[in-house]
């Protein structure tokens, strides 16, 4: 019998020494930073979809009243920290009763300090561009930053990608909740609106999975839906008055091939594009199509 139990026991011990302990929230954000700032390469990919309700409830025509705007982008890219470069290729559909659908084809360089763009076939480009636009062209380490200053629970373990990865629900304050906002939606002025308020009103799911084995992210899900008003907007009285916004965002992406080897190559054409100011330049050279005719007096 004595026999029987400690046999029981040393197989307890066994079973025990194999469970794997989880690390902590914090444990999990510092192991994440360090991998992060090793990385030399990453290949990543990204979709997008985002509607836009906006409500007039001043307008008394019924078909004016209520506007609605689509959009859904899908891109792809690759970025090589050590050398500075960077590209991604990103189509995107806008839909709206008044246009109805637009694609856009971009495809985008960074190299050192000049961004290169394709727009539908046109290239240009532009030199002397900050060191923070740089910074924000990693964007593992702006995800791994935002997740840092966030609020984590590990909620288990799931595969991605074919790799075990801690499942991750991410709470962010109101100052990181403002910086997802202007990268979902850079075109507004955040920085006047309301934001304590939209921040308590919205609802937001944000989830990353990290891997067990290097740490780094492999998956990002972001869904987001807030309403603006004009009071939270803080519009003058008057302008605008009485409307209301209806945002709702869906985004995943998925970063993988972490420090494969890669070679960025700008093309010939995009380096022989003109710069956004020479271009700016010939447009103000143009003479203007509304310039007076001068008539001969006869």
């Amino acid at each position: 019998m004595k026999k029987l139990l400690l046999l029981l026991a040393l197989i307890i011990v066994a079973f025990s020494g194999c469970v794997e302990e989880k690390p902590s929230p914090e444990e999990l954000k510092a192991m994440m930073i360090e991998s992060v700032e090793k990385i030399e390469t990453v290949t990543f990919s990204t979709d997008t979809h985002q509607s836009i309700k906006l409500v007039n409830h001043s307008e008394t025509n019924r078909t004016l009243r209520t506007m609605n705007f689509e959009t859904k982008s899908e891109g792809e890219g690759v970025l090589n920290v050590s050398a500075r470069a960077m590209k991604m290729t990103m189509t995107t559909t806008a839909t709206s009763e008044e246009t109805g659908e637009v694609t856009t084809e971009l495809e985008m360089y960074m190299e050192n300090d000049t961004l290169y763009t394709n727009t539908d076939g046109n290239w240009t480009k532009m030199p002397g561009m900050p060191e923070e636009m740089w910074d924000q062209q990693n964007q593992v380490m702006v995800q791994a930053e935002l997740l840092n200053a966030s609020e984590i629970e590990l909620v288990g373990t799931e595969e991605v990608g074919g790799e075990e990865a801690y499942r991750v629900k991410v709470v962010p304050d109101m100052e990181t909740f403002t910086m997802i906002l202007n990268q979902q939606m850079g075109s507004m002025p955040f920085y006047a609106f309301n934001m304590t308020e939209i921040f308590e009103d919205s609802e937001m799911e944000w989830t990353t999975w990290i891997s067990v084995e290097s740490h780094l992210p492999l998956k990002t899900q972001m869904s987001m839906a807030l309403t603006l008003t004009d009071d939270l907007m803080n519009l003058p009285v008057g302008e605008m008055s009485d409307i209301e916004m209806e945002i709702e965002t869906d985004s995943t992406v998925i970063y993988s091939n972490y420090n494969d080897p890669v070679e960025i190559v700008v093309p010939e054409e995009a380096l022989a594009a003109p710069s956004w100011l020479e271009m700016l330049m010939a447009m103000m050279a143009q003479p203007s199509d509304s310039a007076p005719v001068e008539e001969t007096i006869q």
